[in-house]
């Protein structure tokens, strides 16, 4: 069981970061319009919920900090450089899609963190900040080490309690997805519960499993049989894509009518 933890771990980490090779624009520039490889039907993700606190503070032209808590997705694991980790491409995309805007992305991100750990960073890492938002990436960590998911939620439960004391919104991110890791580690359990803690909480959930699962089957992304050489050159385009994906997500939530 220990190799087989190891080596999903693995997985993880060299499996996840692929895109299909056609683009147009590359990840560098946030003026361009989404590339096709990187769209999503609305269906995959558009829940309903809105970012409350985020909508009132762009009607009134405030400011808006963003905080990106997570694990190595969030730092940016393998990209090329830590400008194109998906918390500096939601940044770009944000300001692409409300020009005029002061918005500023803080990544928070650390290596294999767990919901546990990124509890116990909250208060000196995040909230310090004064975020609007907090986008919290959570999930992949437990589900490759086969954590307890009832203490998941109660780490995920407390966190979102915190932050909305604070006076922030919150958007969970699901894990990652790839058919090679989806084999090797069971993922649903966390994902469900996330799921049923944003109906419970009435909180944004960014479905990055189904986003990617949608990539994957729709032949947008190539997640499997890749080299590492493959690996460090391709994850600034996924990165680049979540990133925009999540900017769609949360300018659709802070506006009052479709058409986002």
């Amino acid at each position: 069981m220990r190799f087989l933890r190891s080596t999903a771990a693995a997985l993880v980490i060299l499996a996840w970061a692929s895109a299909a090779p056609a683009q147009t624009q590359g990840p560098s520039d946030p003026t361009a319009v989404t590339p096709e490889y990187c769209r999503i039907p609305r269906s995959v993700f558009l829940d309903g919920t809105r970012l409350e606190l985020t909508a009132k503070r762009l009607v009134k032209g405030e400011p808006i900090t963003i905080v990106a808590l997570g694990s190595s997705s969030t730092v940016g694991l393998n990209a090329s450089d830590r400008s194109n980790a998906w918390p500096a491409r939601l940044e770009a995309d944000l300001h692409r899609r409300l020009p005029g805007r002061t918005i500023v992305v803080h990544n928070r991100g650390r290596p294999r963190d767990d919901a546990e750990h990124m509890l116990q960073r909250l208060d000196a890492e995040v909230l310090s900040l004064k975020p609007t938002l907090v986008v919290w990436e959570t999930g992949t960590a437990e589900a490759v080490r086969q954590m307890d998911v009832e203490g998941f939620v109660t780490h995920i439960q407390a966190g979102i309690e915190r932050i909305m004391r604070a006076g922030a919104d919150v958007m969970l991110v699901t894990p990652q997805y790839s058919r090679e890791t989806a084999r090797l580690i069971v993922y649903q359990p966390y994902i469900d519960a996330m799921n049923a803690i944003g109906a419970r909480r009435d909180v944004l959930l960014f479905p990055r499993f189904e986003i990617m699962r949608h990539w994957v089957e729709t032949g947008q992304m190539q997640l499997e049989g890749l080299t590492p050489a493959q690996v460090a050159g391709i994850a600034d385009r996924l990165y680049d894509c979540l990133g925009r994906q999540m900017a769609r997500a949360i300018v659709y939530a802070t506006e009052p009518e479709t058409g986002r």
